[in-house]
């Protein structure tokens, strides 16, 4: 952040003059960096180290417009907890966050047919993601060999 301030660019009327989305892109450009790093990183780095560290990285970029949506929930979810059990207040369906929270919490496939289902397409998807991932290390490791 202090190389950042020393730049040109922040002369006070040129700073003045740029958008907001400007200045996003500005500081988003570090991290973007850092994703790109990431994934010209040489050959002994696995494939999916790279995809969860791109997943955090996306998390902490995304994270300045999660946290005030977070902030907001969970003032409308203390706000609809105090309404309701200390009012006449109550909520429709379409607002009941506490009622959404709770379904969510308590929710469980109770079928065994459809159990199974879902650990059998969950067990694919690991087993193609995986796959792919190490198919993508090898090619490398192949592409390396035979260019170098």
């Amino acid at each position: 952040m202090h190389k950042a301030w020393k730049k040109p660019l922040h002369k006070r009327k040129v700073w003045q003059k740029i958008s907001v989305m400007g200045r996003m892109v500005y500081y988003m450009q570090p991290l973007l960096s850092d994703l790109q790093g990431i994934w010209l990183e040489p050959l002994p780095f696995p494939t999916l180290l790279k995809l969860a560290f791109s997943c955090l990285l996306c998390f902490v970029i995304l994270l300045p417009l999660l946290f005030p949506i977070l902030v907001v929930l969970f003032y409308f979810g203390i706000f609809q907890y105090v309404a309701e059990h200390h009012s006449w207040l109550s909520f429709d369906q379409n607002w009941d966050l506490l009622g959404a929270m709770s379904n969510l919490w308590s929710f469980e496939v109770t079928n065994k047919k459809y159990q199974l289902y879902l650990h059998m397409c969950l067990d694919r998807y690991q087993t193609i993601i995986i796959g792919v991932s190490t198919t993508l290390d090898y090619m490398r490791m192949a592409l390396f060999f035979i260019f170098s």
